[in-house]
């Protein structure tokens, strides 16, 4: 049975924050890992730790190491939230959709994404941005199009549905719209 002391865990995740800012990330590896190793299940923290632990392991080039830690992130946010829709398990979604575009995999993109993708998602936005990203890649141009276009008209703000429209059009082309 594991030993489950989450200030300690608190604690090293911190640190290992601090290294990984630092440039340290040998350090900020052994910190998280030990971290991990200690932290209650379901503490509200837990997501954050692992999505962290994975920019580390991406910045070392580790990605499939990263990808486990990105997975492990929206499983722990989905058992803490209970369900889809919550924007703990969309932003979680996000960044694995986001590593899987980074890898060339926009199916596992798309695949990532869909569950949480229903309208009454404030963040529904930002995933339909990742899926208009992976069809695109996946050469579906006009179904990239349109997922772009339900993107700005869900973006939270008018100066956030002016930077996507510049994104747009640098990633899919003029006349994308």
């Amino acid at each position: 049975m594991a030993i489950i002391d989450q200030p300690r865990a608190s604690h090293l995740a911190k640190q290992a924050f601090d290294f990984w800012q630092s440039g340290q990330l040998e350090q900020a590896v052994s910190l998280y890992e030990e971290a991990l190793s200690l932290a209650d299940p379901k503490h509200y923290g837990r997501p954050d730790y692992h999505g962290e632990f994975a920019g580390v392991l991406t910045a070392l080039g580790r990605f499939p190491e990263a990808q486990e830690q990105l997975e492990a992130a929206l499983t722990v946010q989905r058992d803490l939230d209970g369900n889809d829709l919550s924007s703990g398990v969309v932003i979680a979604r996000y960044f694995l959709a986001d590593h899987f575009l980074r890898q060339k995999q926009p199916q596992e993109a798309i695949d990532t994404v869909t569950p949480s993708l229903q309208d009454d998602v404030t963040t529904e936005w930002l995933l339909r941005l990742v899926k208009a990203l992976a069809l695109s890649d996946l050469g579906r141009v006009e179904e990239a199009k349109s997922e772009a276009n339900i993107a700005l008209l869900k973006a939270p703000s008018e100066e956030k549905r002016s930077e996507l429209m510049q994104w747009f059009t640098e990633k899919l082309g003029e006349g994308w719209h």
